[in-house]
Order: structure tokens, then sequence, then C-alpha cells
């Protein structure tokens, strides 16, 4: 707020400046009515008197007026500068209510510094959060590093420790455990290497053209073994029957193998597993992979997609999982501009990904490649 005794020394200031332009002004006119007269006798007492009257009323008017304006002005000016400069000092700066119906240049710039403000904290939001998403994930690493890495030390330390009195069973086990635990660690730092690759903003993709159908067949091919074992089906459905798109092939094929190893690791009692891609309005391409296993908690629905989420009460589920293997889906979807949700009922659970069938470059894509 402004102090009253600078609010009090710019009114002095401006009426004082006023005082003195109506001194310098008035005698003037005076002096040149005055003249007026001497040269024009016939301009009578009667005529010249009341028409000096009404010019020095209208000149006083106005210097009364201006000075007023001129205050009034300054007074809000100042009121401004030492709210912008209250702003400075304080870590989130607050828009600033000002209006000024004399100068609309300086509202003008009132409400571009309060869209400045605006933004400012919007990012210092977004700061905050990113410095605790941060935090929470190096958490969740250190935990889901740490758990392996100390099983991987004791079965090995008993190894070495005890080597004389373990069996070769015993041994081998231990041995075959502690390798166990090592491929975990090292599917962990393979998907948040492949995380953190979805999270730059210039990220590089080789964007080809290639045809649906033939990804659906390559990768349901490579599940063969490990449905049969599982008693899943494996099937795909395109419609049309060949759909022509645009994307990084490699990328995309990682989106449908994280969405079938989750079908296949979360959906218990499922008897077939199924992808499907339709052509719909706008230029899109709708892939849907469904399971008929367990349904998803209607709660968790919209939290499946952050890094480490488990819809497992405990972290350290027996599944396998990292908890980022969705996170690495949504991220190269959002990349390739498409979208992912999930829907499940007690019928099915479908994971849903939109593309557009043809990427077009933007401003934020300078780190993609197109080839041919």
């Amino acid at each position: 707020m402004m102090k009253k005794a600078s609010k009090q020394r710019l009114e002095i200031y401006y009426f004082g400046k006023g005082a003195l332009l109506t001194l310098i002004t008035i005698p003037g006119l005076f002096f040149v009515f005055n003249s007026l007269q001497k040269q024009m006798p016939a301009w009578s007492t009667k005529f010249c008197w009341p028409f000096f009257c009404l010019i020095a009323f209208l000149i006083l008017g106005a210097i009364v007026w201006t000075s007023w304006r001129e205050c009034k002005q300054a007074v809000s000016i100042q009121r401004l500068t030492d709210e912008l400069a209250q702003q400075v000092n304080q870590e989130q700066g607050h828009t600033i209510e000002w209006q000024h119906p004399v100068d609309q240049r300086v509202a003008t710039l009132t409400k571009q510094f309060n869209q400045v403000i605006t933004r400012s904290n919007q990012l210092h939001q977004q700061e905050e959060e990113t410095k605790s998403s941060r935090d929470e994930m190096m958490t969740n690493i250190s935990h889901d590093l740490r758990t392996p890495l100390t099983a991987i030390i004791g079965y090995l330390g008993l190894v070495v420790m005890q080597k004389d009195q373990l069996s070769t069973a015993d041994r081998n086990k231990y041995i075959q455990t502690a390798y166990d635990k090592a491929n975990q660690m090292k599917t962990l730092v393979e998907d948040l290497f492949e995380f953190s690759k979805t999270q730059l903003q210039n990220a590089s993709l080789n964007i080809t053209e290639f045809s649906v159908g033939d990804l659906f067949a390559q990768l349901l091919a490579s599940y063969e073994v490990e449905a049969q074992e599982k008693g899943i089906e494996l099937t795909y459905l395109i419609e049309p029957r060949l759909i022509i798109m645009e994307g990084d092939s490699d990328k995309l094929a990682r989106v449908l193998m994280n969405l079938i190893n989750n079908a296949f690791k979360y959906a218990k009692g499922a008897t077939f597993i199924k992808l499907t891609a339709q052509v719909r309005p706008n230029d899109q391409v709708e892939i849907r992979v469904t399971n008929d296993g367990e349904s998803i908690p209607q709660d968790s629905l919209d939290s499946l997609f952050d890094r480490f989420y488990r819809v497992e009460s405990s972290r350290n589920s027996k599944t396998g999982g990292t908890g980022l293997g969705l996170a690495i889906v949504k991220g190269i979807v959002e990349q390739h501009h498409g979208q992912v949700k999930v829907e499940s009922s007690q019928e099915a659970t479908s994971f849903v990904v939109s593309l557009p069938i043809h990427q077009v470059a933007t401003n934020d894509d300078e780190g993609e490649s197109v080839s041919d």
C-alpha cells in the first residue's frame, strides 16, 4: 500500500504547480486585455472585462482540471510502483487490483503484468509439483533397487561365507535366486531409462509408415508360448483389414508389449487377450487391448498411468512389475500426440489408445526425425 505521506507530497506538488501557473497566467492575461483595450478604444468596458473574466475562468478551470488529473495519475502510478516493488521481494507474486479511468495505457500495462504474474505463479506451482514428484520418484527408485540388491547380497553372502557347509542344491538355489533378483534390477533400470526418454521434450521419434495388422501379428506370435502355458487365447481384429498409419513402430510396439504384459501379470482368471484396431473420425486410429480377467477397481482407474502405481496394496507385489510400464505407455502415446485411457467392468477390461493416422510435426517436435 502507498504511504499517506507520499500521497500528500504528490498532492501538494501538483496543486502548488497549478497555483503557480494561475499566478503567472492571470496577470499575463490581464496585461494582454489591457493592451488590447488601449489599442482598440471601440471596446467598451462592458464588453471587455466580462469577456476577460470568462477567459480567466476557463483558463483557471483548465489549470485546476489538469493539475487534478496529473495528481491522480501520479498518485496511482506511485501506488502501482510500490506494489510492483513489493511483488519483486515476494517468492510468489499476487495479481494487482488496479484500475485508473484517466490513463488506460497504465491499466493495460497492469493487466499485462497480472498475466505475467499469473503465468509465473503457474510455473512456480509446476516447479514445486515437479520437485515433489522427483523426490517421490527417487524414494521409489531407492526402494525398488534396494530390495533386490539386499537379497542379492544376502544370498551371495551365504554362498561365500558358508561355501563349505552348503549342499550343492542349496548353493544352486541361492545363486539362482540372486540371478533372478539381478534380472529384476536390470528390468527396473531398463524401464527407468525408457521412462526418462518419454519425459524429454525433444525426444527423437523415427516416424515411418507401417501396417497395424503386421505389428499385431508379430507381437502376438512372440507371446504364443506364454499364452499356451497360461491357457490364454490371443487374437486380433483390424477394421478395415488394412490400416496404414505413421509413427515410431518400435516405440508403439513397446506400448502394446507393456499392455499385453500388464494383462498377463494382473488380469487374474483371464481366458483371452484381444487386440483390435479401428479407424475413427478425424483420422484417428483406436487400438484396444482387451482381456476378460479380474476387473480394476474404479477408484484406481485415474491413477493407473502414474509412475510406480500398482493396484495392489503392497508395493512389493509378487507379479514382478516395476510400476513403470503404464507410465511408459502414456509417455510414448503422448509423444505421438495421442491419448490413452482404461475402461473396466465385470465383463472385460480394455486399454484404449487413440492415435492420429498421420504425424504432423509441431514446434515442440524439433527432435523428431521423419523418414519415408
